[in-house]
């Protein structure tokens, strides 16, 4: 308060000032002004002082000696000139004074300033005496009063005008900012800020606490709170520097100080020193450009301690023409006016030549341009510091508050740098995110501001209310015939009026006509580049351009000749100018600096940004893609209508499909909002909406469920309201915030008591609801029983239940409503029709009382009389059964009801069970059950029924035995399966041999039944087979001991066991199965619930373990079949026998582990329903067994392939691993996503799959095409997946690529000896001289020699024909051959669909480590679209069927021709050889393996010159060949020949020829080196697999092996081990072959 009545009292003050200062300019002259008595008194004062210390030397006076007590002035004289220098100054008459005196008076104040230049006022509460310590301070504030009116009155006498240079003396200048300076900050701010107690400020620089202390002002004033009462002379004291920062503005403006003196201005604070701050900064910054970087600078240091909280932010008040106060940052005001003040116009002169006006018109343009400059500089600075974070400062929310306040202060006349500073904001905006070597950061930032600028820019377009007649009448009372320059004109009149109330409006004014200027300027010089393009353009339309640049030409040149006379003239005296003396008010202002900026640049740029950020729809970036959707919902928000767009269309939606989920959610939101705002548009983006309520994305999900709730709140006689609450109310098992928003949603639109007096809404409702009911009949019903039992549970505990009120309330009426249809009924009955209404009615009242049967007791005898309705159609069956399960749950609960009622029902339920069908049979016996057990106890009734049924089935037994083909069995047939039904019903719900019914007979019933039953099921009639083993299923919910018959294990296995069974028979065992489990269950339920109301009475829990371990003890009998009846070609074996295991572990009755396999396989079934049940099981199990998938995953994987086997039959298409559909969606990828989550875990399964194409695994090609589509299409979610599998895949190549060549080499003939013969006659005779030689060096020659002849021999195996020509007669080897290089093809060809979807380079690639931390690689991958996975090669090899053909010879050829381009691959595969040949090796590795995915072509190639096998289409038009297979090089490498030139040191890796030990390789670690040679480690290991140091026991102990060997014995020396300590193929192969040499000798 204390700052706002301080602020009014400053404006009021201000204008006073203003009027008493025209009143001294018109009324007084110069000879009164000096007679007056101010003038005077202040003459009189200061010749007395002069007087009084003539003898005094001032120079002499030392600082640090103290003022002499002679020059200090008294209280009451300080005040006195203090208000009469004020006076004079008014009076414009200080430049009389006699210049020497007012020098000598003003050092006399300097040092009344000096006086308490240090002293301080704040208290110390240590001191003992309070009273003291008041009194004390009072003195000190009575110096600290004296020295600020000695500044003023200094300051007075310097900034009155025409004063002499003299008196601008620097010392008073200095000490009047030390003076202000030092009260600021430990006297002022202490009083506002508690902060700053208790610690003394050191500040080097002050005008930059101008700056931080202006920035962060209002952050201060919040803290000023704590203050709870300012003293009076506290309040004073601000006053007066208020005062002192005022005059020194005015100083700066006078007076050219010098830097150190600039660099000294005082610090400021609160709201009136802040905008006496911006004065002063102001005065600085256009007077001294040096200091503008300086000040900039400052402004970006203060701003991190800008406060982001809303409270305080923003105490700069805009001029408002709605009324309402608007208000901005200081600091943005700030800025505002610092840019604005760069314009300066040329200095006045009377020199109209030519060249000088066009030299004051750069200088207007430059100067602009420089303000330009200077806006751009402070928002790309500004902007830059947005990036990431860095250490607490955060710019981002400070930029945001900057872009707020621009986009307040656009479009006002005082602000006009505004639109400027936004237009250039756009482009800078569009640069920084559309340059993606931009921080990512950052470039977000950009695109959210951008959006927020262009939501702004339309939402003007949209609400422009251009006043054409207020326009019009302005441009009435504006003299001219230009529109643009009449406005501008107003425009400049509404400034020079308020310039004087509002001094700042110089430098908005100043702006304006710069910018038209440069605005004028630039339209003539686009008319005369346009008019010179178009020169070549001659006739009629070159001569109209001509007249249209003239045109614009000449009006250009008017507006600039005017605006010209603006500079010359004073604002005062251009209002005079005025014909009309109509003021022009802040409204029509603002008008017209809309109407003009509506033709700049920044209000016509709304199409350039929103084509930018529709353009960046398509980048790679998530977060850009996100943070542009978000931004074209921000502009939608504002117009609907720009959706309309095509451009927009487009953008949208594709991104409903895009793979990041916060891309989609933005995206639906965009359309949420678009469909909301225009209803009429709903049914257009239906179905887009729609689909994704089953994204993968929760949020998405969530999104979608919002849209439509609010849909059908808005619009409830929308026609598609009934399906999207389908939709949406099956989401109510979803994740858990899903199901808490369903809840909420369902509660809203159906479960809120509505107004008695509201019939439509109810009769809406009840619609609704069973039109959902009806809709839903076929997917069944359990959403709406989730739905109605969460909410009625939900407030259970509270007082106010509005749920189970509306339940109540929606009974009633639904009853009511169905008797409204009783005439309706009536007609339906004579035409054999059930209204389809009324079944949804009857249906939904049953839900309701499944729930709360409590709901339907009162209304059990309106509904009784449905049970004896005429029943022809399905329609009238499904009432009956609802009619009679409504009754069944409402009966029992029915306090005395009469005897007539209960007999009624007893009758009618009879007749329907001896009348209708199994469905209604079935429901009848049921109701039947809970009337009789519980209510009327009429036993010997039932015993009737039963005994009528039985005692037929016993009939036709005999008869069966008698005569199986007799007529009659099959005339009876229907009462044989009627029989077996209804024997099996009513066992189900009454136990006969309870006395109640047999009386004392001793004859067991169940047995008599089961032995019965269990004779039909081995009819020959399938139809009755099914019959008796349903009516078997119902037995055994009553006597589930039954089922350990072994006449009934033995029929259940064989049923769900056979080969070929029928498939009726094996789906209705598992029927049984899941019937009686669902009986358990809620038996178990009601058991629960009982245990609660008596659990002190009685132990009913051990009562239901005992029930729970008959369960499980039936289920481990018979879960083996049921589990094998996945692997079921139908679909429903499929589902009853995944309904059974659900159940099963459900209720815990079997350890969940041996099914994770089995429901992992399950999860990959075609049919959606059974997948979705599939993975929440494994879901449920992984959140309560963490480990149990891991653990199985492998297995289940396996398993999965077997399900598809059976699914596609033997005969079927090829089996793959994935969903063909655009995303192709990996068969096990919830599988993987459940394991992904932990590292080891997700590893582990990685290798274990990737161990399956080791050839040792011998796994079959088709499952490994399977397992490599699941490897492609896994949904990986970081770069460090992908990187794993083609790591490994790598090392996999590296050792199965060379165990098959090897074992392919071995399986060919020998060369035929005819060539060359004489040749090798030499060299074994070679050899054997050689052999004799017992020096070492001797033995060292042997060894290259030997070593020589197979790899000499070797380079025949590079020529196709010579392998065709020594290939053997047996085909096997090929074939072998053929069929294990499926596994490698398919691992290449997996790691090439990697490298291309996921956009990995090979460097990339080659650097990742296993070992490495997991954040290095823990970046998102970004998936490319329509990549897809298509194993060529293997796919042919499986169509080709290659084991039962006999191979030709094109197919013997294509082989040997892979077989080739795997040898180039190898020799090319070892990481640890490509640094020595780098790039090229790279290259020749890649040809390579794109010649092996390739394929076989029909075309034969010859590998004589060693070119490359299969060449792509640019390369077959190169000249060069590359150097794919290399030819071996005439002299060996060292590697070659084992590096045997090179020493041996200790802790090398050596290979050994040991002639003791026939193991091969042998592998050895050097210890030392010993006189007969080594001493030495053995290691183990092999060619393929990993190496390590071996111990032998000695005793109980294992000891390190040690050997020693001799120099002869090495073969191969400095071995380096490939990852996993193993051999690299090419040592391997080098080891092989020197064996081989020696072993050959």
């Amino acid at each position: 308060m204390l700052v706002s009545f301080c602020s009014a009292a400053r404006k009021l003050k201000k204008k006073e000032k203003q009027k008493n200062k025209k009143a001294y300019d018109s009324k007084m002259t110069t000879e009164e002004k000096m007679d007056s008595s101010s003038y005077k008194r202040f003459l009189a004062n200061v010749d007395s002082i002069l007087e009084s210390l003539e003898d005094v030397d001032l120079a002499a006076t030392d600082d640090d000696d103290g003022i002499p007590e002679e020059l200090l002035l008294g209280k009451h004289q300080l005040s006195e000139l203090c208000s009469d220098s004020t006076k004079l100054k008014a009076m414009r008459i200080f430049h009389k004074f006699p210049s020497d005196k007012l020098v000598k008076f003003l050092n006399i104040l300097e040092k009344n300033i000096q006086d308490s230049v240090k002293l301080t006022t704040l208290m110390n509460h240590d001191n003992d005496s309070l009273d003291e310590e008041r009194l004390w301070r009072d003195l000190i504030m009575e110096r600290v009063a004296k020295s600020a009116d000695a500044c003023l009155t200094a300051l007075n006498i310097m900034t009155s005008p025409r004063m002499p240079k003299v008196v601008y003396i620097e010392d008073v200048i200095e000490r009047v900012l030390q003076y202000s300076k030092y009260h600021l900050q430990n006297s002022l701010y202490p009083q506002y800020d508690p902060a700053y107690r208790g610690t003394p400020m050191e500040v080097s620089t002050l005008f930059f606490l101008v700056l931080q202390n202006l920035c962060c002002a209002h952050s201060k004033v919040k803290r000023g709170k704590s203050s709870s009462h300012k003293q009076k002379v506290v309040v004073m004291l601000y006053n007066k520097v208020c005062d002192i920062v005022s005059n020194m503005s005015e100083l700066l403006e006078i007076q050219l100080l010098t830097d150190t003196t600039i660099l000294q201005v005082s610090t400021l604070e609160c709201h009136d020193l802040q905008l006496c701050a911006i004065t002063l900064v102001t005065a600085v910054f256009t007077r001294y450009e040096k200091h503008r970087q300086l000040i900039l600078e400052e402004i970006f240091t203060s701003l991190a301690r800008l406060p982001t909280n809303k409270r305080s932010l923003r105490s700069f008040r805009l001029n408002s023409d709605s009324g309402g106060d608007v208000y901005i940052q200081m600091v943005t005001a700030l800025v505002l006016q610092l840019i604005q003040c760069v314009v300066h116009f040329p200095e006045k002169d009377g020199d109209d030549d030519h060249n000088k006006k066009v030299d004051k018109d750069v200088f207007i343009t430059n100067s602009f341009e420089t303000a330009m400059r200077t806006a751009q500089n402070f928002l790309s600075v500004f902007l830059k510091k947005c990036g990431s974070k860095q250490g607490e400062e955060d710019y981002r929310p400070l930029f945001e508050n900057f872009v707020h306040d621009l986009l307040s202060a656009v479009n006002r006349p005082e602000w006009p740098v505004a639109e400027l500073l936004l237009s250039l904001l756009g482009r800078l905006l569009v640069h920084q995110f559309s340059n993606k070597q931009t921080e990512m950061a950052l470039r977000v930032a950009s695109l959210d501001y951008l959006g927020t600028v262009a939501s702004r820019l339309r939402k003007d377009a949209v609400n422009s209310n251009m006043d054409q007649k207020a326009i019009d009448r302005i441009l009435k009372e504006t003299q001219g015939s230009d529109e643009i320059q009449q406005l501008q004109k107003a425009l400049l009149y509404y400034l020079n009026e308020n310039i004087e109330t509002e001094p700042s409006l110089v430098f908005a004014r100043k702006f304006y006509i710069a910018q038209w200027f440069r605005d004028a300027t630039t339209e003539a010089e686009k008319a005369i580049k346009s008019q010179n393009d178009d020169e070549e353009v001659k006739g009629l339309h070159h001569s109209m351009e001509v007249d249209s640049t003239e045109e614009i030409m000449q009006k250009s040149e008017s507006r600039k000749k005017f605006l010209r006379k603006v500079i010359r003239t004073s604002p005062s005296d251009f209002n005079s100018l005025r014909v009309n003396s109509d003021t022009v008010e802040y409204e029509d202002s603002c008008l017209i600096v809309r109407y003009l900026a509506s033709m700049r640049p920044f209000a016509q740029s709304f199409d350039i940004y929103l084509s930018q950020i529709l353009r960046v729809l398509g980048e790679s970036a998530i977060a850009v893609r996100t943070k542009a959707m978000k931004c074209l919902s921000e502009v939608v928000a504002v117009d609907p209508s720009i959706l309309a767009r095509l451009d927009m269309q487009r953008g949208v939606h594709c991104r409903l499909m895009d793979n990041s989920t916060s891309v989609r959610e933005a995206a639906v939101e965009l359309l949420g909002r678009f469909v909301l705002s225009r209803p009429e548009l709903i049914e257009q983006y239906y179905d887009m909406l729609i689909e994704r309520i089953l994204d993968t994305g929760i949020s998405v999900r969530k999104r979608v469920i919002k849209i439509l709730r609010d849909i059908c709140l808005e619009q409830p006689d929308f026609h598609k309201v009934t399906e999207m609450c389908v939709r949406m109310i099956r989401r109510v098992n979803d994740e858990e915030g899903i199901k808490k928003l369903v809840n909420e949603t369902f509660q809203k639109i159906w479960f809120t008591p509505t107004p008695s007096h509201d019939k439509n809404a109810m009769t809406r409702k009840i619609l609704n609801i069973t039109d959902v009911v009806s809709a839903c009949k076929d997917s069944g019903y359990d959403w709406f029983e989730q739905l109605l039992q969460n909410l009625l549970k939900s407030e259970e505990q509270a007082s106010y239940k509005p749920a189970k009120k509306a339940c109540v309330q929606l009974v009633d009426n639904l009853v009511e409503h169905i008797l409204t249809y009783e005439d309706t009924l009536a007609d339906c009955e004579d035409k054999g029709v059930t209204s389809g209404r009324l079944v949804s009615c009857i249906t939904t009242l049953y839900l309701f009382c499944k729930i709360r049967a409590q709901l339907m007791v009162k209304h059990a005898m309106t509904m009784q009389p449905y049970l004896t309705s005429k029943s022809n159609t399905q329609n009238d069956f499904m009432v009956i059964c609802n009619v009679a399960k409504i009754l069944e749950l409402a009966v029992p609960l029915m306090e005395q009801p009469s005897e007539t009622f209960l007999t009624t029902i007893e009758e009618d339920l009879m007749k329907l069970i001896i009348k209708y069908g199994m469905t209604v049979v079935q429901h009848c016996v049921s109701c039947l059950g809970a009337v009789v057990n519980k209510v009327t106890h009429n036993y010997k009734f039932v015993w009737a029924c039963f005994n009528r049924y039985y005692g037929a089935l016993a009939k036709l037994k005999t008869q069966h035995q008698e005569d199986p083909t007799s007529v009659t069995l099959a005339t009876n047939k229907p009462t044989l399966l009627r029989s077996l039904f209804t024997v099996g019903a009513l066992c189900r719900h009454f136990d006969y041999d309870q006395e109640e019914f047999k009386g004392t007979s001793k004859i067991v019933i169940k047995e008599k039944v089961l032995e019965l039953l269990l004779y039909f099921t081995t009819h020959e009639d399938e139809e009755v087979q099914i019959k008796a083993i349903i009516g078997l299923g119902f037995q055994f919910i009553m006597h589930p001991e039954l089922m350990f018959v072994q006449d009934v294990k033995v029929l259940y296995n064989n049923t769900l066991s056979e080969d070929n069974p029928s498939v009726s028979r094996r789906i209705q065992v598992l029927k049984n199965l899941q019937i009686y489990l669902q009986e358990e269950d809620s038996r178990m339920q009601v058991a629960d619930r009982e245990w609660k109301n008596q659990e002190k009475q009685e132990d009913l829990k051990e009562m239901g373990d005992i029930s729970s371990g008959m369960s499980s003890s039936i289920m481990q009998i018979y879960l083996k079949q049921v589990l094998e009846s996945f692997f079921h070609s139908q679909s429903t074996v499929r589902h009853f026998a995944l309904s059974v295991i659900l159940l099963t572990l459900s209720q815990g009755l079997i350890h969940p582990v041996q099914c994770v396999p089995y429901l992992i396989a399950m999860g990959t079934d075609p049919e959606p329903t059974m997948k979705n049940k599939a993975d929440q099981q494994l879901v449920e199990i992984d959140k309560k067994y963490i480990g149990f998938i891991h653990m199985k995953a492998v297995a289940g994987l396996k398993m999965s392939y077997q399900v598809q086997q059976a699914i596609n039959g033997a005969k079927g298409p090829l089996l793959r691993g994935f969903r063909p559909d655009d995303t192709d969606t990996a068969l096990c990828a919830h599988l993987y996503s459940m394991v992904r989550g932990n590292r080891q875990h997700r590893r582990a399964f990685l290798i274990s799959l990737l161990n399956l194409f080791d050839d040792s695994s011998k796994t079959e090609v088709n499952m490994l095409l399977f397992v490599a589509d699941n490897l492609a299409c896994f949904p990986y979610q970081t770069q460090e997946e992908p990187l794993f599998i083609m790591h490994h895949v790598d090392i996999t190549l590296s050792v199965s690529g060379s165990n098959l060549l090897q074992s392919f080499k071995e399986s060919l003939r020998k060369e035929p000896r005819q060539l060359g013969s004489d040749e090798d006659d030499e060299e074994e005779d070679e050899e054997q001289s050689s052999s004799s030689s017992s020096s070492s060096s001797e033995e060292e020659e042997e060894v290259v020699h030997r070593v020589k002849k197979p790899v000499d021999h070797d380079s025949d195996f590079e020529d196709e024909d010579a392998v065709m020509s020594r290939l053997p007669e047996n085909s096997n080897p090929l074939l072998e051959f053929s069929s294990s290089s499926q596994g490698i093809l398919l691992l290449l060809m997996l790691k090439q669909h990697l490298k291309n979807l996921f956009g990995l380079t090979d460097s990339k690639i080659q650097k990742y480590s296993p070992t490495e931390s997991a954040k290095v690689y823990d970046k998102a991958v970004n998936r490319k679209s329509k990549v897809h996975f298509n194993p060529g090669q293997t796919l042919l090899y499986l169509k080709s069927d290659l084991a039962n053909t006999e191979l030709s010879h094109e197919t013997k050829r294509n082989i040997v021709k892979q077989y080739l381009d795997f040898k180039v691959l190898m020799e090319h595969l070892d990481r640890d050889e490509e640094d020595q040949e780098g790039e090229a090796n790279a290259n020749a590795r890649n040809k390579a393996i794109t010649s092996l995915l390739k394929g076989p072509k029909p075309v034969n190639h010859n590998h004589n010159n060693h070119t490359a096998p299969v060449e792509s289409e640019e390369e077959e038009s190169e000249v060069e060949e590359p150097p794919a297979r290399k030819p071996k090089k005439a002299v060996e490498t060292p590697e070659d020949t084992g590096n045997l030139q090179e020493r041996v040191k200790a802790m090398d890796i050596i290979a050994l020829c040991c002639p003791k030990f026939k193991d091969r390789p042998q592998i050895a670690r050097v210890i030392q080196r010993i006189k007969t040679g080594y001493s030495i480690h053995w290691m183990t290991g092999s060619y393929s697999g990993s190496w390590a140091e071996v111990k032998k026991r000695e005793g109980r102990k294992k000891v390190p092996w040690v050997d020693t060997i001799k120099e002869s014995d090495i073969i191969y020396k400095k071995i380096s081990f490939a990852s996993g300590q193993k051999l690299s193929n090419k040592v391997a192969q080098t080891l092989r072959d020197l064996y081989a040499a020696k072993d050959g000798d």
